[in-house]
């Protein structure tokens, strides 16, 4: 089955080298902490908000974002996370959670390190970190119908070497993916002296025949 996987993410990526990066998806990186932490990674290129039709434009080129004052910097990343906000949802169980606030980072898309000038193709980075909550470990994510692109999940749990991959598109959503089990809780019980008071007179009779 990982084998079947790495050929279809090779396929993916070879495909879109054929076609000089003009077909854009989005890509999450998820894993899941043994005490029920987790921190997603969100690749998000930028046309999926800059047009209804992402694929009609272009790869982004690095004076798109290089370019922008921090005020425009501001507006494109408020853009971004309301198109997460609208297409991403995170299902544990029974329970929705609220997309979690966002860290982003500007990249180069092809090599996922720092923008330069020469940068051809540009993506945002958002990460999301948060807990699982308690009414269910079953992971899912729901895509939205008007995504207009793909979507890539990569689900890790610890110890874990190779990430389990799902390929989803707008509206559907992932297989269940089972997070770790939190750890048991112990509840450690200090001396209450309440105890004291309660037993001392049992003990004063107790002393009083023994002295008998």
């Amino acid at each position: 089955m990982i084998a079947t996987h790495r050929c279809l993410i090779l396929g993916l990526f070879l495909c879109a080298s054929a076609q000089a990066h003009q077909v854009p998806n989005m890509t999450i990186e998820a894993e899941f902490g043994s005490a029920g932490s987790f921190e997603m990674k969100v690749n998000v290129d930028p046309r999926v908000f800059l047009s209804p039709q992402p694929a009609s434009l272009p790869p982004v080129v690095a004076s798109w974002y290089l370019d922008q004052s921090p005020e425009q910097v501001k507006e494109s990343l408020k853009k971004a996370t309301e198109y997460l906000e609208k297409n991403l949802k995170l299902i544990f169980g029974s329970e929705t959670l609220v997309l979690p606030e966002c860290s982003w980072q500007a990249m180069d898309g092809a090599t996922s390190l720092p923008l330069t000038a020469e940068t051809t193709e540009v993506h945002l980075l958002a990460t999301l970190k948060g807990t699982v909550p308690a009414s269910g470990r079953e992971f899912v994510v729901g895509f939205g119908a008007e995504a207009q692109v793909s979507l890539i999940l990569l689900l890790k749990n610890p110890g874990q070497i190779e990430p389990k991959v799902q390929v989803i598109f707008p509206g559907e959503n992932s297989r269940p993916f089972v997070t770790p089990e939190p750890p048991v809780k112990v509840v450690k019980r200090g001396f209450n002296p309440r105890w004291l008071l309660l037993a001392a007179p049992l003990l004063y009779v107790w002393w009083r025949k023994a002295r008998r």
